[in-house]
């Protein structure tokens, strides 16, 4: 009986988080995203950020939120 040698790849183990941290885009304009975007996923995306932004007087922070809390 012949053997047939495997040629399929290997599973590739499953990658962890990024050690890259995340861009900034705390100074976006997301209205001024929303009007002149022409991409149409992009557009609606910042459509639906508007449409659910909390105004000054709902927006709220808990102290869990914090970056100097740790979580464990």
């Amino acid at each position: 009986m012949a053997t047939t040698p495997r040629t399929e790849r290997a599973a590739a183990a499953p990658s962890g988080p990024s050690a890259e941290p995340l861009p900034d885009f705390a100074g976006v304009d997301v209205r001024l995203l929303a009007a002149r975007t022409d991409h149409a996923v992009l557009g609606e995306v910042a459509t639906l950020l508007l449409r659910n932004w909390p105004t000054g007087d709902e927006a709220v922070a808990y102290y869990e939120d914090g970056p100097g809390k740790l979580l464990r």
